[in-house]
This record gives C-alpha cells, sequence and structure tokens, in this order.
C-alpha cells in the first residue's frame, strides 16, 4: 500500500481506469447487483491514489461512495440534469485531495450539460480534478477522465481536441503535469489515439506519452481491455492513459485478474504506476 512519505521525490504513485460497465438487465448475472462487492475489491486491489470510472449510474455511484470507505467520488452524470452516466474520478484520501473539479461535455458547448457532438449516439463528458498528493510537496497534478462515443469517430476526434483546448487554456495560468485517461472505444490504430499518442494535436506547449510505451520498450503488446464478461485476451485495447512528459512511467498493468471466480466488469482496469520528474528549481537546488 502506497503511504505518503512514499511519494515524490522517493517514491510513485498509481493511478487506473477503469470502465465498470453500466447497469444492464441484458447482463443478468453480471448485472450491478451481483458484482458491485467485486468492482469494489477490484477498485481497491489497483493500490492507485486515482481511479477514473466510467459508465456509473447514478445508483452504482452511490454504492462507490457507500461501500469504497477512505475514498472520496468527484463528478456529474452526462444527461441534462446532470444524471445518468458518470465518468467519475476517485481518489483515495489518505494520499490525495481534490482542490478543483468540474465536469465539461464533448460538445461545440462543452459548458452546457446534456450537449452532445452531431454525430455522438449520447451526450459524452469528461470530469476535470486538481489532486494535491500530501507527499508530494506542493506538487499537484490534473487528472482527466473520459468516455468517448462508441460509435462516430468524428465525435472520439472532438472528444479528444475538447480537452485539449482546457488542458491547453488551464494552462496559460496554472501549468500542472497532466493526465487524460478513459475508455476511448478505439484501437491504438484510430485518430482520437494517434493525436495524443505521436502528439500531432498541434500544441506546441503539449506533449503526451501513451503509457502502453512500458510494452513498447520490453518489446511487448499491451493486451485488449474490452472482453465482455468472457475473459478474452488479445492485443486491441480500446482503455487509455495518457500523461505529459513531466511523468516517468515506471510500469503498466493490465489487470486480467478474476475475483471469486468472476469478472468484475466486462473491462480489464488498467493499472500505470508513476512517477514525478523534478522540477527544473530542485535540479537546480540539488545541483
Amino acid at each position: 500500500m502506497i503511504r505518503t512519505n512514499s511519494f515524490y521525490p522517493s517514491g510513485c504513485f498509481k493511478v487506473a481506469s477503469f470502465n465498470l460497465r453500466t447497469d444492464s438487465r441484458g447482463d443478468k448475472f453480471n448485472r450491478w447487483e451481483y458484482r458491485k462487492q467485486l468492482a469494489i475489491e477490484a477498485i481497491r486491489r489497483t493500490g492507485a491514489s486515482v481511479i477514473g470510472v466510467q459508465e456509473a449510474l447514478p445508483a452504482m455511484r452511490e454504492d462507490l461512495q457507500r461501500m469504497l470507505k477512505g475514498y472520496s467520488v468527484f463528478g456529474w452524470g452526462r444527461s441534462k440534469n446532470k444524471q445518468s452516466e458518470h465518468s467519475d474520478i476517485i481518489i483515495r484520501n489518505e494520499d490525495a485531495n481534490v482542490e478543483f473539479h468540474k465536469t465539461i461535455w464533448l460538445s461545440k458547448h462543452p459548458e452546457i450539460p446534456g450537449s452532445r457532438a452531431y454525430f455522438a449516439v449520447f451526450p459524452r463528458i469528461c470530469t476535470v480534478a486538481e489532486v494535491h498528493f500530501k507527499g508530494m510537496e506542493d506538487r499537484r497534478v490534473r487528472v482527466f477522465n473520459t468516455h468517448f462515443d462508441h460509435v462516430c469517430g468524428l465525435a472520439r476526434r472532438l472528444g479528444v481536441e475538447i480537452i485539449l483546448r482546457y488542458i491547453h487554456e488551464y494552462n496559460k495560468t496554472d501549468p500542472l503535469p497532466t493526465i487524460i485517461m478513459g475508455d476511448f472505444n478505439a484501437k491504438r490504430s484510430s485518430k482520437c489515439v494517434r493525436m495524443l499518442r505521436e502528439n500531432t494535436h498541434g500544441y506546441s506547449d503539449l506533449r503526451f506519452v501513451d503509457v502502453y510505451s512500458y510494452f513498447d520498450k520490453h518489446h511487448e503488446e499491451p493486451m485488449n481491455t474490452y472482453h465482455g464478461f468472457k475473459g478474452k485476451l488479445g492485443k486491441s485495447p480500446i482503455d487509455y492513459i495518457f500523461v505529459t512528459d513531466d511523468f516517468t512511467v515506471e510500469n503498466v498493468k493490465i489487470d486480467t485478474s478474476m475475483i471469486d471466480g468472476r469478472y468484475p466488469s466486462d473491462h480489464y482496469p488498467v493499472i500505470a504506476t508513476l512517477s514525478l520528474k523534478k522540477k527544473q528549481k530542485d535540479i537546480q537546488k540539488s545541483a
């Protein structure tokens, strides 16, 4: 377990992205009521200080708040009344606290609740949080957790562009190391993923690293993250974590574990171990 005295400059911290799978009648014995305890256990097992979850309906969110003792949940639902599915950010309280958070809609009017991209099937959202790590000596991190449209590539690309615009604007007044995570509903070869992985987004002040580059360095390939409750194994992830080059990616794991013989979701959690590089002023002090 990560303790507050293990953070920067002597240690690392973990972040995770985990699509919980919405509560659907068609899932029968995989409905939320039969696996919510498994999902809670899966979140705890990540060891992550920051977890981005997707597809959490209001009742599921209430279960998270009630059952995840020692954690806090931030975010709003995607509908006009801020209900329906959430893409929330969960913080482990002993490690960190949230100083600011908001939800934006991935449309041409991101501040209007319930708005959606023209070709998107549903409104899509991104939750933003500024996270202060208690053992990191005033270091803060800005986290974006999202869930892109499952049908339209144009809507997914618009989602990336909106998130990048917000990051760029935030950084004008308060530049912070930044993490983007979530269910992109897209392969690594897709345009929305390549914009971040190859840094073809056009913002010269932003450079992102795909945490799956850890596999590339070790001559491996990332596994699939969606498995449909079947536990299938492949090589096409659709869940991602991207970080700015303020971070070093120490390790990455796609957790394919079952709990008590069952899968907690139809997605595998993605867990990245990160460390923050020293600030330039810290380097100068130690020189």
